[in-house]
């Protein structure tokens, strides 16, 4: 017969308490939906958050939350003292989005979903963060670890996860663990940071170009052949890399040639070698193309981080994907490129959930099922309540 340890056995508990939690949870997930869609209508691009951090920071006030507080780098955080507060765990749900201040933030309710900009990424996320003292109290789960709330900002696109990381250089309290709570997709487990350099190539034709030389042409021809030389760039099977490029912005109009334009890109790769690698492959492509063509164009590193993780085999880790077993999850193993690479970077273990399945991620329609929000908050709090025990320590 084989042993038993009382790890495994407390962890045996937590999942048969699942069902009981989903069940309760049903009758409460109004709680969750009413912030998510008022977080939702507020407008949030990076560095333009204040006005959804603002309400949470009102949330977390209403539900008497210990030191409520915005940092100077804009983050709103605040504390659920636990019984005995020696440690804490840190909940991270980030606050900006990826639509601008133009974009209508009109969430359309019905019965199965929610559907409308950042309702997804990440409105469900930092609404069920807020909602989690409640959420808390209403299952009657006590801790012994404090749970820090933080929802961050500066964590997308140029943003560089700047949020995070200031909060994590300059917090004040013991940190054991932290789950960086998304809204999408249900069954994301990332326990690993992705190596990543996101990039602008700009490209601007001066007043005196000499428009007869050999291949002149408009800013937008020749972002088009630097997009072709960039795809011909030799990209490696191992370790696994990529480069997507994510927006080319370029004219204003139908009848007037462009004299400058910005070709956004992301490099990933598992190598960080590589990255640096093909850094200075795209560094030579501009000054290959300013020559030889007589323009201006340079490479404007906005965001990087390096490759970073915790082991498949941790028990936080593997505590997640027991919990998911539990719940008919398959795991969808994928590295982050967001909040946890800084938290692991900080030397915490830790990892990213989803909350919900999902649609249209990144479009106006992004929609959520709500049939799934249960079972997805029901996943955090008991991953909660495991890293509480010490069934996820190393």
């Amino acid at each position: 017969m084989l042993e038993t340890t009382s790890k495994e056995f407390d962890l045996g508990h937590l999942l048969k308490d699942l069902p009981q939690k989903i069940k309760k949870l049903e009758k409460f997930k109004k709680l969750v939906l009413t912030d998510a869609v008022l977080l939702g209508e507020i407008p949030s691009p990076t560095f333009n958050e204040e006005k959804r951090i603002r309400l949470a920071v009102d949330r977390f006030r209403e539900n008497g939350l210990e030191s409520p507080e915005i940092d100077e780098s804009g983050n709103a955080s605040a504390v659920i003292p636990g019984s005995e507060g020696r440690s804490s765990i840190l909940v991270m749900a980030h606050a900006d989005s990826v639509f601008d201040l133009n974009t209508p933030h009109v969430l359309n309710v019905g019965s199965d979903g929610i559907t409308g900009p950042s309702i997804a990424d990440n409105a469900i996320g930092m609404a069920t963060a807020v909602a989690l003292p409640k959420l808390l109290e209403l299952l009657d789960v006590k801790l012994k670890d404090d749970i820090i709330i933080l929802t961050n900002t500066k964590s997308l696109g140029k943003g560089n996860l700047d949020g995070a990381r200031y909060f994590l250089e300059t917090k004040q309290r013991p940190i054991r663990a932290g789950i960086c709570v998304e809204g999408a997709d249900q069954g994301r487990l990332s326990y690993s940071g992705l190596g990543t350099l996101r990039g602008e190539i700009s490209l601007e034709i001066p007043g005196n170009y000499d428009w007869n030389r050999f291949g002149s042409s408009g800013a937008v021809s020749q972002l088009t052949r630097i997009i072709n030389q960039l795809l011909e760039i030799p990209i490696p099977k191992e370790p696994k890399t990529k480069i997507i490029l994510g927006g080319l912005h370029c004219g204003s109009t139908f009848n007037k040639t462009p004299k400058r334009g910005i070709l956004r890109f992301e490099i990933t790769s598992e190598g960080d070698d590589v990255i640096t690698e093909l850094k200075q492959k795209v560094e030579d492509l501009c000054e290959q193309c300013s020559l030889e063509n007589g323009t201006k164009v340079e490479l404007n590193v906005v965001a990087t981080r390096p490759n970073c993780g915790i082991a498949f085999t941790h028990p936080l880790v593997k505590a997640t994907r027991a919990v998911m077993s539990e719940l008919g999850v398959t795991p969808k193993v994928n590295p982050s490129t967001g909040d946890l690479n800084v938290l692991i970077e900080a030397g915490y273990p830790g990892v990213t959930l989803g909350l919900t399945t999902a649609e249209n991620i990144g479009e106006e329609n992004e929609t959520i099922h709500l049939e799934s929000l249960c079972s997805g908050i029901a996943q955090l709090i008991t991953l909660l309540q495991a890293i509480d025990q010490g069934i996820c320590e190393s």
